[in-house]
């Protein structure tokens, strides 16, 4: 039986007024349909997690989100791979990764998701079968979260919660980013309706429930995508908000409504207190990374979409695009039939709901309309992300739940149409299908992970050194699995320094912030580089590159041409230096004060090169975060090693610490006095032990607060249950 609107309220009320009513809230909560109906939604929504995946076991290793383009192939495979063999071989966890760009942070890169639980199954799992389970393991998390926060939080019947599951788990927009291997946006997303449920409960059932809905915003933060993460944190601000102004007018004094306002507002401060605590382990990081990247003012809010064209993807994915899954917005015909009717019955949450889609729909069209760029300009934060359409995530949910309110608003209640209920749910899943299988681009691992001919070849050539491909040649999957590292590489956040040299070393000019070095919009027709770079031998030369590979002729010449495989020629560059040698120490004062134009300069005269009358340097011991050098001087000299100079470097001389310079704002570099010695350069950089050391007590402020709100809720005494 539903309980009376009038009821509800005065329930709702009484909670906030006084959280000592909870225990009353909580009994008015059982409604009929059992637990037993509960679990049977929810492995339904696993199994239909698994189902929409059926190509995947159809092709041998077989693995959803696969192709050239996709995230999962480009990036997280080979990130991953890395992280399993470091810890394999070293029994610690990497901080730097020496794959790409000539080494970058690890630790720091939102896309490693280091510090996320699941991250490290794959220390118990095959490559494959790890991407697998974490894949659809979290679809099905988003399915149930969405599941449970219509139950609980909305208060839906089991048909319509699991129609809510469905239609987020389901939707376009995630299965989108899902097939296109956007591992930590999926991950993060799964999270969203899992805060919210948390942070609702919070604010109706007391502030037990603060604490699992700050862990919940960590674990989102964690996750590594800091866009969805900036959406929880949008959607925490929007139901706190929401909540402050709901008990502002349920509460018919002044000092009543300020006491029930003040607790929302707690409530809504302590879950982003606890979030941000624990999501630290990679904030502090990250940001200390941004901060020296070319995404520190690189990005404007260009990105628009036209009104006409986001009510034409809300009813088709635009299949034909390079990129479909940024311009998907289809919740399913039936989601768009069911959610007026949410008006039917609880008008005033749907109309709070339909305003919430509304904004975010503005949102989602960018620089079509100008809230987005005002809110760039004023709000720290909306600045910071490409592909304003991702913030359709909340809009996707929270269509889902108005959508469950129009079905129960139609087919609750209403015995003589409880058949009708599985009929729509099989009408939205076969809706959902159709659009989704397109979505899913499962291929086999095994396409995207072997390295080719050329990359063998590649890496077969480079022994010790680097290997340079003007063209993005050799795949950043297979690097691990080959031992070799790329002067060039993928990703969304590159040192801006370095980005900076490599337009002088890789002979091109691109303005602006780009996904990539060398930025591969250069070898788009439309751009006027196109296939026109001709990388300079020397400048990748200090970079230790020996290998270069590209599918245009190249003239330097100091690259050799020594093999060509396929389409591609591989050049061997006869001005590498080793990575780590001694100059004189007077040109090395002049390094460490010079800018990146003066160091492309000396060495493209051949100033900067080993001096063999100072002395010489042997390595006898490199890993990812660390760098053993032997030198042997004559006189004082200068150390130069080849590679990125980024906070957290340090430098030590026999044993004691010595100042670690950068070598024309590019490189590494340190003093070293006359005679034999052994230098040690180490990452250990403090912004992670302090990102660490914050989440850990984030993780104690958790558990602080639960102890004293249930030690509160056991001493407050409970009134008699609540009957209708």
């Amino acid at each position: 039986m539903r309980r009376p609107f009038g009821i509800e309220i005065a329930t709702c009320r009484s909670v906030l007024a006084d959280p000592r009513l909870a225990h009353a809230e909580r009994s008015l909560d059982s409604r009929a349909p059992s637990r037993v109906g509960d679990a049977l939604a929810v492995v339904t929504l696993v199994l239909l997690a698994i189902l929409l995946n059926w190509q995947t076991f159809q092709v041998p290793q077989g693995l959803p989100a696969s192709g050239d383009g996709s995230d999962l192939w480009v990036t997280h495979w080979g990130q991953t791979a890395f992280l399993k063999q470091a810890v394999a071989e070293t029994g610690a966890i990497p901080l730097w990764n020496p794959h790409l760009m000539s080494g970058r942070p690890f630790a720091a890169d939102p896309l490693a998701a280091l510090f996320y639980p699941p991250t490290h199954l794959v220390h118990l799992l095959p490559l494959r079968e790890f991407f697998l389970l974490v894949l659809v393991g979290h679809l099905a998390f988003a399915g149930v979260g969405a599941y449970a926060l219509a139950r609980l939080g909305v208060r839906l019947g089991t048909g319509a919660a699991l129609l809510v599951g469905i239609a987020f788990m389901w939707s376009p927009r995630l299965i989108g980013h899902y097939g296109a291997g956007h591992l930590t946006m999926t991950m993060a997303a799964a999270w969203l309706p899992w805060v919210a449920l948390a942070l609702v409960l919070a604010i109706r059932r007391g502030p037990i429930w603060v604490a699992p809905a700050g862990l919940a915003l960590g674990l989102a933060i964690l996750a590594g995508h800091p866009q969805i993460a900036f959406y929880h944190l949008l959607m925490v601000g929007a139901l706190t908000a929401g909540g402050l102004v709901w008990a502002a007018q349920q509460e018919p004094t002044g000092r009543v409504r300020l006491r029930a306002a003040l607790r929302v507002a707690g409530i809504g401060v302590g879950t982003v207190a606890i979030g941000a605590l624990v999501g630290a382990a990679l904030l502090i990081p990250a940001l200390e990374f941004t901060h020296q990247s070319l995404r520190e003012g690189g990005l404007t809010v260009e990105d628009r979409l036209a009104p006409l064209d986001l009510l034409r993807y809300l009813l088709a994915v635009p299949l034909d695009g390079a990129t479909p899954h940024e311009k998907t917005f289809v919740p399913g015909i039936p989601v768009l039939f069911l959610f007026p009717l949410a008006f039917l019955r609880r008008r005033a949450l749907a109309a709070l709901l339909t305003v919430a889609v509304c904004l975010t729909a503005v949102l989602a069209m960018g620089a079509a309309t100008p809230l987005l760029p005002f809110l760039a300009e004023h709000v720290p934060g909306f600045g910071y992300f490409r592909a304003p359409a991702r913030i359709w995530f909340l809009g996707t949910l929270t269509l889902a739940l108005l959508a469950g309110l129009g079905f129960e608003a139609l087919l609750g209640g209403r015995p003589h149409l409880r058949l009708l209920q599985p009929a729509v749910i099989l009408l939205l899943a076969v809706n959902l299908w159709a659009v989704d299988e397109p979505l899913l681009h499962v291929r086999s691992a095994d396409i995207g992970y072997t390295p080719s001919r050329l990359e063998a070849v590649a890496a077969a050539l480079a022994g010790d050194t680097r290997v340079y491909g003007v063209q993005r040649n050799i795949r950043q999957a297979v690097l691990p699995a080959l031992d070799l590292e790329l002067a060039d590489g993928q990703d969304p956040l590159q040192i801006a320094r370095y980005a900076g040299f490599m337009q002088l070393a890789g002979g091109y000019r691109f303005d602006g912030y780009a996904l990539a070095i060398p930025p591969f919009e250069v070898y788009d027709p439309e751009w006027p580089t196109h296939q026109d770079a001709q990388p300079r031998a020397r400048l990748l030369g200090l970079l230790n590159v020996g290998i270069v590979a590209s599918r245009a002729p190249l003239d330097d010449p100091e690259l050799d041409h020594i093999a060509t495989i396929g389409d591609t020629f591989l050049y061997r560059n006869d001005a590498v230096m080793p990575r780590a040698f001694v100059v004189p120490a007077s040109l090395g004062a002049a390094l460490a004060g010079a800018t990146p134009e003066h160091l492309a300069r000396l060495a493209m005269d051949g100033a900067v090169a080993p001096d063999p009358a100072t002395g010489g340097a042997t390595v006898t011991m490199q890993t990812s975060d660390r760098l053993v050098v032997q030198v042997d001087l004559a006189t004082d000299g200068y150390l130069v090693v080849g590679t990125p100079w980024y906070p957290g470097w340090e430098a030590r001389i026999d044993g004691r610490r010595a100042t670690l310079d950068q070598v024309g704002g590019v490189l590494q570099g340190v003093s070293v006095p006359a005679g034999i010695h052994i230098v040690e350069i180490v990452y250990r950089p403090r912004s992670v032990w302090i990102g660490l050391a914050l989440c850990v007590s984030g993780l104690i402020l958790a558990g602080i607060w639960t102890l004293i709100a249930a030690r509160a809720a056991r001493r407050a005494p409970h009134p008699p249950k609540a009957t209708l």
